[in-house]
């Protein structure tokens, strides 16, 4: 829900020129964002989540949080004293897909 209103206000109301590097940082915010929302929804409906799906899902929630958010600030305001939380942000998405990618070869090695 986030993402599709970021994604309204931005292209109304900070009117950012379609092209620029600010669009495409905005657009990549909105894209990462709403693709990290729809995965962490569908982790959650599994049953039984062993330890690295739950890890996976906390990292990516805050992953989504610092990632997109460093972004979203990025482009509105410029670079500003927090914008170190952005590749914190893309390193906690990294882990969570790396940890997912455990849970998965886990269940490979050894099913249930």
């Amino acid at each position: 829900m986030t993402a599709v209103i970021l994604a309204a206000i931005g292209s109304h109301l900070f009117h950012i020129e379609r092209g620029s590097v600010s669009y495409q940082l905005y657009n990549n915010a909105v894209t990462y964002q709403l693709l990290h929302a729809i995965l962490v929804l569908w982790l959650s409906t599994i049953k039984q989540s062993d330890f690295w799906v739950k890890s996976a899902m906390f990292s990516m929630v805050l992953g989504i949080l610092l990632f997109c958010g460093g972004l979203y600030v990025l482009v509105i305001y410029g670079k500003t004293s927090i914008s170190w939380v952005t590749p914190l942000g893309g390193s906690l998405l990294i882990l969570g897909w790396l940890n997912l990618s455990i849970s998965g070869f886990q269940k490979l090695i050894k099913p249930e």
